[in-house]
């Protein structure tokens, strides 16, 4: 690996000194990682794969949206759980959540995932890691029980929506800040605001903010960004023709399986214009040529969902953790409108 390299829109990798990795990222600043599994991880090919993997699959890798990665994601998961004093195992957890993503991101549930089915990346992600040296990593490092392969154990790393979560925290600032949804300000003092209680490593262990207005500031960016972008007809619509192509190349022959872990988006790409025939790649030129469509009269995609947030504040130590949707109701309808006509459009 190179000593340094971008590993996304928010973040480089600095590997120049033996023995620790320099992460520079826009949303957490500037940290120097020394446990070795760590460093052993951050600086294996698995890990640095991601960095070739769009957070947003096509739309990031036609430029429509901002070029964040599963790298810096997963390295964000990782570094969230850090700040608010997560073990070295939950750490671990955060950095290889997303270990298995295939290129193309969550494209690739519309074009190969059963009805039903939950992510591709979730329902292969041991067939994935078990061809990797993560197994390996991991043993030489004390888990020999590969418990950070599992990130549902881990409640800092995973939680049910709408509440908080290293996972989708990570994301929805990276997205509101990249979307123009958020300033980069706010995303900071939403991470100041982090706290892990009732302590880091508690079997109940949950993340709060202290700052009921940077909880609605993160809150109400994070419906923007599913209105815009992560719900959006016209993002939905590109997911489902590149899907198709996809399907196709893939149930044909033309282009193996395997390779959806072996390529970044714009290798996986270029595999596919020379896999597909002339009306593959007329599709693909259409896809290049014309951008993000016009959303009106699109239908909504059919795995996408509504998404919201709904912080647990808590003010002080003495106060226990309440849903911002409790101590705000102003905010609980403004909520539950949004889900409203979502779900009307959805069942339009």
């Amino acid at each position: 690996m190179t000593s340094a390299f971008k590993s996304g829109h928010f973040q480089t990798l600095d590997f120049s000194t033996a023995g620790q990795v320099v992460v520079d990222d826009a949303l957490y600043g500037r940290h120097t990682i020394t446990e070795p599994v760590l460093v052993e991880l951050l600086s294996s090919q698995p890990v640095a794969r991601l960095a070739g993997v769009n957070q947003h699959g096509i739309s990031g890798l036609l430029g429509i949206t901002p070029k964040v990665t599963r790298c810096e994601h997963s390295v964000g998961a990782f570094l969230l759980v850090r700040h608010v004093g997560a073990g070295l195992d939950e750490q671990v957890a955060g950095l290889l959540h997303d270990i298995s993503h295939t290129t193309m991101s969550h494209v690739i549930d519309f074009a190969l995932s059963e009805p039903g089915e939950g992510s591709f990346h979730e329902v292969h992600k041991m067939r994935y890691v078990l061809t990797t040296g993560i197994p390996d990593i991991l043993r030489k490092h004390g888990f020999e029980d590969l418990k950070p392969l599992d990130e549902e154990l881990y409640p800092l790393v995973e939680q049910p929506a709408p509440r908080l979560c290293a996972d989708r925290l990570d994301y929805g600032l990276r997205d509101a800040v990249g979307f123009g949804q958020l300033t980069l300000e706010n995303a900071q003092r939403v991470i100041a605001s982090l706290k892990a209680l009732p302590s880091p490593t508690s079997p109940s262990r949950l993340l709060v903010l202290r700052d009921p207005e940077a909880a609605l500031l993160i809150a109400r960016a994070y419906m923007a960004c599913d209105r815009e972008v992560w719900g959006n007809p016209a993002h939905g619509d590109l997911y489902i023709r590149t899907a198709g192509l996809m399907r196709k190349l893939i149930r044909g022959g033309s282009v193996k399986e395997e390779e959806l872990w072996k390529l970044s988006d714009d290798e996986f790409w270029a595999r596919m214009r020379q896999a597909a025939d002339r009306e593959g790649q007329e599709a693909m030129d259409k896809l290049e040529a014309e951008g993000l469509p016009d959303e009106k009269g699109l239908p909504l995609p059919r795995k996408a969902k509504v998404r919201t947030l709904d912080p647990d504040i808590c003010t002080a130590p003495s106060v226990l953790a309440t849903p911002l949707s409790t101590l705000l109701p102003e905010y609980a309808a403004e909520k539950q409108e949004y889900i409203r006509v979502r779900e009307a459009l959805y069942a339009s």
